[in-house]
């Protein structure tokens, strides 16, 4: 009876969580894609396909959030003290705890190994047809920077047949090899991806030999800093790779071996989560409100775990090594958390 009255407050704050959380995270990213977003009828699209992506910040805050708001529950309504003297009630609280964050990995597994990884590429490849549509529909008079390395800015713009003519034209993009060029021209047309510009001058901006230069007619390949490359066959990064395939490449791919064990690290904390917010709860709860201490305490341990991930993923140089760095952190993590979760119940009293 006790097993389910944890599970059920459990699964009730994480549902309640999980849905604040997931359409807070989903709403905020659409924002930032309304630049591009020409027609109010693709948002609910849009919306959809990042939902999975954003599942993988949800449910791990929406876990460690679940078991500390339950717990500091507790603390406040002097029930936690059933724990402290009943060893038999500590024993199903960490069944149920258990039960709770194995449950919770019957969906996180397939958000991690293949649904986010697909849907995130099926918005990007949407992103990227709305982004070559968007161009062709900008107002003039305006800054529009339609990607992180580029920026257009143009007093007046004309459609002829199939084509879009602007003048005077400012552009501003960067180059994969780092080079920052700034391009005036009196007037230019979009054809096929590609911008062609008259009478103007260009000029390079940060690299080792700068230089201004006349131009009469020269070309810009949009493809190269919009990522309008035929996305359905050219978008290799891995983070659109499922675990599947990134098992088959693994072996011959150093960063596909990282981002696999990556997954796989990225799975185990989750399950570690409800563990570690329980230790934490224990450790700060207050005989008050607890919900900002479990914000601030649920942000932090997504947060290390997040930044020990990424850290680790970027260091290529350590070649295998690297795999063990994954998965030490929380090795020693659970074995501290085991050690102080077991004597913490013999300094409640003192609190």
């Amino acid at each position: 009876m006790l097993f389910l009255f944890f599970l059920k407050r459990f699964y009730k704050k994480f549902f309640i969580f999980f849905i604040s959380l997931i359409l807070i995270l989903s709403a905020s990213d659409l924002f930032v894609r309304l630049p591009i977003v020409s027609s109010i009828s693709v948002l609910p699209k849009v919306f959809l396909l990042m939902l999975p992506l954003m599942a993988q910040f949800a449910i791990p805050l929406a876990s460690c959030l679940a078991v500390q708001s339950v717990l500091g529950h507790f603390y406040v309504e002097d029930e936690i003290i059933l724990i402290y003297f009943f060893s038999e009630a500590k024993d199903v609280l960490k069944k149920a705890i258990l039960f709770f964050s194995i449950s919770i990995l019957f969906f996180y597994v397939p958000i991690v190994t293949t649904w986010a990884p697909k849907s995130y590429k099926k918005g990007k490849i949407l992103i990227l047809d709305l982004a070559k549509k968007h161009f062709s529909d900008l107002q003039p008079n305006k800054f529009h920077s339609l990607s992180k390395n580029f920026t257009i800015f143009f007093e007046k713009q004309k459609r002829i047949d199939n084509n879009v003519q602007f003048f005077k034209i400012l552009l501003m993009f960067k180059e994969k090899k780092g080079d920052r060029f700034i391009i005036n021209a009196n007037k230019g047309f979009l054809s096929n991806d590609v911008m062609y510009l008259e009478n103007g001058v260009m000029q390079n901006v940060g690299s080792e030999k700068t230089y201004i230069a006349n131009f009469d007619k020269t070309e810009i390949d949009l493809k190269k800093f919009l990522n309008l490359d035929d996305p359905k066959f050219k978008i290799k990064d891995l983070k659109f790779f499922t675990l599947k395939e990134l098992s088959m490449i693994k072996k011959e791919n150093l960063p596909a071996f990282i981002e696999y064990h990556k997954r796989i690290a990225q799975i185990i904390w989750q399950f570690l989560f409800p563990f570690l917010s329980l230790f934490l709860i224990m450790l700060f709860a207050k005989r008050k409100s607890n919900l900002l201490i479990s914000v601030f305490l649920s942000g932090f341990l997504f947060l290390i775990s997040y930044i020990l991930l990424n850290t680790v993923k970027t260091l290529y140089f350590l070649d295998d090594f690297v795999i063990i760095l994954f998965y030490l952190p929380f090795i020693f993590i659970l074995i501290a958390a085991s050690f102080l979760f077991s004597n913490r119940f013999k300094y409640f009293m003192k609190k």
